[in-house]
């Protein structure tokens, strides 16, 4: 897999010094909520995803390298991901027709990797 990395586009959100303050799980439904120093914040939302994983920022060091310091903070979609491939593996095949996304949120202390079928909502807090 090559993982090509896209800039996602999220209607003119300022995306500095965003961490991740919350995450709600629920079944068919995940909740990003990022703050900043600022008291602001963006809700980001996924009504219907695979599955999800996060890690700190400073455990990716392979995956920072990979991208040759594209990977700033912000909002990104992963085409042909590794993760996409596993998911997959693991599911055999059983989405191969679905249109599942590779989302990737990486924040000030964290990275956190969504499939999903559905586009993520993402609004102010």
């Amino acid at each position: 897999m090559n993982n090509k990395l896209f800039v996602y586009p999220f209607e003119n959100y300022l995306y500095k010094g965003f961490m991740l303050d919350k995450l709600i799980y629920s079944p068919s439904v995940l909740e990003l909520f990022l703050t900043n120093d600022n008291d602001s914040g963006i809700k980001i939302s996924f009504d219907w995803f695979h599955t999800f994983r996060v890690v700190d920022e400073g455990d990716v060091i392979k995956m920072l390298n990979k991208f040759n310091g594209e990977m700033i903070l912000g909002i990104y979609t992963l085409v042909d991901s590794e993760y996409l491939e596993w998911f997959h593996e693991q599911s055999v095949g059983i989405h191969l027709d679905g249109n599942i996304t590779h989302y990737m949120v990486v924040t000030v202390n964290d990275v956190i990797e969504i499939l999903s079928s559905e586009k993520p909502v993402i609004s102010k807090i």
